[in-house]
C-alpha cells in the first residue's frame, strides 16, 4: 500500500509540473504579442530610407531610375566586349543556332564562313591494308612467325594462354616440335609450372617420353622445378622415374641436389632407385655427403637410409616345426 501511494504521489507531481511549464510558456508568448512602444519613429524612417537607397527599388512614378539602369547595363556590355575578344564560330550550326534557313544561307555566303580543305584521298576506305591481309589469310603463316629458338606453341604454353594454344593446334601444328635446346611445349609448360597446360598437352597426345639434347627426361625438369603435381601427372603416363641422362643423373640425384626433402620423399615412395650411380660413380647418398654439414643434409640422409631398409618378413612357425620333424 505504501508503494502504491508513493507511485500515485509521483504521478501527481509530474502532472503539476507539466501544467506549470505550459502556463509559463503561454505567459512568455503573450508578452511577445504586445506592441513595442519604445521605438522612435524618426529613427526607423531614416533607417528604412537608407536601406531602400542601397537596394535601389523600382519606383513607378520615377522613370528616370530605369534610364540610369539601362545606361549602367550598356557600359557593362561595352567593357565585356573590350575585355573578352572571342573568335566567331566557323561552323554554321554554332553561328546560327536556333535560327532559320535564311540566316544559315547568309552565314554561308558571308566572309566569316571558311570551308574545310578537301583532301585529295577522299573518304576513308572501308578496310586498311592490314585488315585486308588478315581477312584474306584465315590460316596463320607460322613458318614466317617462327625462329629456331622461339616457337609460337612454346611461347603460348609458357605464358599459359590456353585458348590461343587450343586455336593454334586446330591448324595442324606439330605438338612435339623441338627448339634448339631440344625442348618441346611440354618442357616449357613444366618449367613455367603451368599444370593445366601440361595436362592438356598430354591429353592431346604430346610425347611424355621425349628427351632433350642432354638426354634429360620430363621427370628431370619436373623435379628441378620441385613440382609435385607434375611428377604425379607424369607417373600416370608411365614415365620411368629411374631414367638417367647423358651424365648418368637420375631424377633422385637432381632432387638431392635441390635439397628438397618433400620431393625426395615423393620419389622414394614412388620406388625411385637410390643405388643408381652417375658417371662419377656417385649415388644420391654420396651427393648428400658432398653437400656439407647442414640440417637439411641430415634430413636427406635419414630419408635415404630409412627407405633403404627392406621390411623383414615374420618367421613362419609351420616351417620351423617342419624342420624339427626332419
Amino acid at each position: 500500500m505504501r508503494k502504491q501511494r508513493l507511485i500515485l504521489a509521483k504521478r501527481k507531481g509530474e502532472r503539476l509540473l507539466k501544467k506549470w511549464n505550459l502556463i509559463k510558456n503561454l505567459k512568455g508568448k503573450r508578452k511577445g504579442w504586445f506592441p513595442i512602444r519604445s521605438v522612435n519613429l524618426e529613427d526607423y524612417q531614416a533607417f528604412r530610407e537608407a536601406k531602400l537607397a542601397q537596394l535601389k527599388p523600382l519606383v513607378l512614378g520615377n522613370p528616370e531610375s530605369l534610364k540610369e539602369e539601362e545606361k549602367m547595363k550598356e557600359e557593362e556590355v561595352e567593357v565585356k566586349e573590350i575585355v573578352s575578344e572571342r573568335v566567331k564560330g566557323k561552323h554554321p550550326r554554332w553561328a546560327v543556332y536556333g535560327r532559320g534557313l535564311d540566316d544559315v544561307r547568309e552565314f554561308l555566303n558571308s566572309e566569316d564562313y571558311e570551308p574545310g580543305e578537301l583532301k585529295p584521298e577522299g573518304k576513308r576506305k572501308l578496310f586498311t591494308k592490314e585488315e585486308k591481309v588478315l581477312l584474306n589469310k584465315r590460316v596463320p603463316d607460322l613458318a614466317v612467325a617462327t625462329s629456331s629458338k622461339w616457337l609460337p606453341l612454346h611461347t603460348l604454353a609458357a605464358s599459359g594462354e590456353f585458348h590461343l594454344m587450343d586455336a593454334l593446334l586446330k591448324h595442324n601444328v606439330d605438338i612435339n616440335a623441338v627448339d634448339v635446346n631440344g625442348w618441346t611445349a611440354l618442357h616449357r609448360a613444366i618449367l613455367c609450372k603451368k599444370q593445366a597446360i601440361t595436362s592438356y598437352l598430354l591429353r592431346e597426345s604430346a610425347d611424355p617420353f621425349v628427351r632433350d639434347a642432354e638426354g634429360a627426361t620430363l621427370m628431370h625438369y619436373a623435379v628441378q622445378t620441385a613440382s609435385a603435381p607434375a611428377i604425379k601427372l607424369l607417373l600416370l603416363y608411365n614415365v620411368d622415374i629411374n631414367l638417367q641422362d647423358n651424365d648418368g643423373w637420375t631424377p633422385l640425384h637432381l632432387a638431392v641436389q635441390t635439397q628438397r626433402t618433400d620431393i625426395v620423399k615423393l620419389l622414394l615412395i614412388k620406388r625411385a632407385d637410390r643405388m643408381l650411380k652417375n658417371k662419377d660413380g656417385l649415388t644420391p647418398l654420396d651427393l648428400c655427403l658432398c653437400s656439407g654439414r647442414d640440417t637439411r643434409t641430415y634430413e636427406l640422409i635419414k630419408l635415404l637410409k630409412q627407405f633403404a631398409k627392406k621390411p623383414t618378413s615374420a618367421p613362419n612357425p609351420y616351417n620351423a616345426s617342419a624342420s624339427q620333424l626332419h
